[in-house]
């Protein structure tokens, strides 16, 4: 019987282990995730993790329809709350017009891309982006362990309960460090939640 090939994310926690055990190299989990990509053989641990997870709303290479904006204050808390808490890929960002200019970048996870904007002008703080997904609850319980892990809020902060929607569903509203929030939500008829993506 053929062996079977390691998990990609297993492989990124193993390899991020190594980095520190071994050259004392102290690198991202986000960092190691877009090496096993592409030791995969793709850009990016986007389209991996496409390919990977069943049920996927986009094929792979496929761009999302609509982009929201959303506007930070700061890149490295952005970073920390989208990329290192949220599990989010970090696709491109920098200054948008040179050095010493204001921050344009976007990160995305499954079928959901964002534009993180540091300029006045981009966008307004306050934004709330509705997000269907599948595996709330799952997707609450690996949050409430990670912020023990990355301090995007106060120790004594814990992820807000998933709530009961009017919608037919169950939301889990989740706020980055700027005002914004994110609502994710899941659909109470499986078949509907048959073809979201896992935030799980």
């Amino acid at each position: 019987m053929a062996p079977t090939a390691p998990d990609p994310k297993s492989m990124a926690k193993s390899l991020r282990g190594e980095l520190r055990s071994r050259f004392e190299v102290e690198a991202t989990h986000s960092d190691c995730l877009e090496i096993v990509a592409r030791q995969h053989g793709v850009d990016n641990w986007n389209i991996l993790a496409a390919r990977q997870r069943p049920g996927s709303a986009l094929p792979v290479g496929a761009r999302s329809a609509t982009i929201p904006v959303l506007r930070i204050f700061a890149v490295d808390p952005a970073l920390q709350f989208y990329v290192d808490f949220l599990g989010c890929t970090l696709d491109f960002g920098g200054p948008n017009g040179g050095p010493g200019t204001a921050y344009y970048g976007q990160v995305s996870y499954a079928a959901t891309t964002l534009h993180l904007a540091e300029a006045a002008y981009d966008a307004s703080q306050g934004a709330t982006v509705f997000i269907w997904i599948d595996g709330i609850d799952q997707l609450r319980e690996r949050l409430n362990n990670r912020r023990t892990q990355v301090p995007v809020w106060g120790p004594a902060v814990w992820t807000p309960d998933v709530e009961k929607a009017q919608w037919n569903g169950r939301a889990l509203t989740i706020a980055d460090p700027f005002g914004n929030h994110l609502r994710f939500t899941e659909p109470d008829d499986p078949a509907e939640r048959a073809g979201l993506p896992n935030w799980a």
